[in-house]
């Protein structure tokens, strides 16, 4: 009995709704009269309910509705108009970009990016200047989606104003990849802009490529910013044999107290009395008499039976004194100065001679870059990323050596020939597990 009353009730209200609906009305006509309501709930969900329909008929009286009063209608709208990618809707939803509701032109930009027509690319572009984050996602891949080499140079004017958002810009151009592209990211890493310097290096890195080792090298020599200098840093040197680098100390952090190993590898060292000072590159430390940094009898990084490269930048004071050195009379090696003349040498055992190269100029009162190379057969000096010197040896070093590694000083017996203290500037040692080439130097002290 109650299974028949549930039936007869169906069945009389399925007689009511189309009563009421007309023999000829289609679902379709019906949503669109339910964008007439006086209920906003029931326009919103007619709008969202043709989106779903896939009836571009209804395309005309959803674009009257991103003109509705309530927002949720204007979303409903939007979106949906998205969903029936109809290209009578592009130009009303270009102008749904400038709605006063954030969730209207996020859902604007959103069905634009479905449309794909070229014609509302100006607007995208005023909407990369939006300013709510989510708006500038949808309108940045919307752009993306028109593949329009034409828009590198609109894009590239943006990122010169002063509050662009610059990693979505950034992201387009190299999305849109033309040859116009990389030449703005190459402009760009001059820029005053630090933000634009990194992003635009970033955006090379991904483009990937011979070309990017030059400019990217060239940055790395002239930047200030530490985090554009690392981006840089880290992408030469993964296209060069600076990936085998073993420790760095860059002393771009101002400490006085700890120097800290940059690159990962925790090779730190403690400060003895040097004060900070302006560096080739960021900030460096001032050394002295009883100023220097001991690094201690670490066993990391390894000298001991295989080739390695030291460097670092100096300005001296003096025309004698130890720029690095490590171990002592039985084995070791010194980077250094003597009466004005850059020298580099090596002793392999306590009863074989010690091997040593001199520069063939004196420095001066200027940054100089000295590189000292370990190789399988001979040892050399670079000077400013030109080979000075070089010499044959027995091998490579046998031992990491008895005493420790000290930056400004050498604190026990001299591997060579002095242990006087560096008087001046050092900056950015680098230590590397590899025999560099002329080349390889050569960039790391542009």
């Amino acid at each position: 009995m109650f299974a028949r009353l549930i039936l007869v009730l169906a069945l009389a209200a399925g007689a009511v709704v189309s009563a009421s609906a007309g023999p000829s009305d289609t679902p379709t006509q019906n949503r669109v009269a339910d964008l007439q309501s006086s209920v906003p709930s029931v326009r919103a969900n007619a709008a969202a309910a043709l989106g779903r329909s896939g009836e571009k008929s209804a395309v005309p009286a959803l674009v009257t509705a991103l003109g509705d009063s309530e927002r949720s209608v204007r979303c409903a709208a939007a979106s949906a108009l998205g969903s029936l990618r109809d290209s009578r809707a592009a130009l009303p939803l270009a102008g749904a970009l400038r709605d006063p509701d954030t969730n209207v032109r996020f859902h604007a930009a959103h069905a634009l990016g479905e449309l794909r027509d070229a014609r509302t690319a100006e607007a995208l572009l005023g909407a990369l200047r939006d300013a709510e984050w989510c708006v500038r996602d949808q309108a940045a891949w919307a752009l993306r989606a028109l593949h329009d080499a034409k828009l590198t140079r609109p894009l590239a004017a943006m990122l010169k104003e002063k509050d662009a958002d610059v990693a979505h810009i950034a992201w387009l151009l190299r999305e849109i990849g033309s040859e116009e592209t990389f030449a703005t990211f190459i402009v760009s890493l001059k820029s005053e802009n630090a933000v634009v310097r990194r992003a635009a290096a970033e955006a090379l890195v991904k483009i990937g490529g011979e070309r990017i080792e030059q400019p990217l090298t060239e940055l790395m020599a002239r930047e200030k910013d530490p985090g554009v200098r690392a981006v840089a840093e880290k992408a030469v040197a993964k296209m060069t044999q600076a990936d085998t680098v073993a420790a760095h100390w860059s002393f771009d952090d101002k400490n006085t107290t700890s120097a800290k190993d940059v690159s990962g590898r925790a090779v730190d060292g403690e400060i003895k009395g040097c004060t900070v000072a302006e560096g080739k590159v960021g900030a460096a430390l001032r050394f002295g008499k009883g100023k220097f940094i001991e690094l201690g009898r670490t066993q990391k990084p390894s000298v001991a039976d295989t080739p390695f490269t030291i460097m670092a930048w100096v300005k001296t004071d003096a025309a004698t004194g130890v720029v690095v050195a490590r171990g002592g009379a039985f084995c070791g090696f010194s980077l250094y100065l003597k009466d004005g003349f850059p020298k580099f040498g090596i002793r392999r055992s306590k009863d074989g001679p010690a091997d040593i190269v001199t520069g063939r100029e004196t420095i001066g009162a200027d940054w100089t870059h000295l590189a000292g190379v370990v190789k399988e057969d001979c040892i050399e000096l670079h000077v400013n990323g030109k080979l000075a010197a070089t010499a044959k040896t027995g091998g490579v070093m046998r031992s990491n050596g008895g005493q420790g590694m000290e930056i400004g000083f050498d604190a026990g017996n001299s591997a060579i020939e002095l242990c006087n203290a560096f008087e001046g500037v050092i900056d950015e040692v680098k230590q590397f597990n590899a025999a560099l080439s002329e080349k390889e130097i050569a960039r790391q002290c542009q």
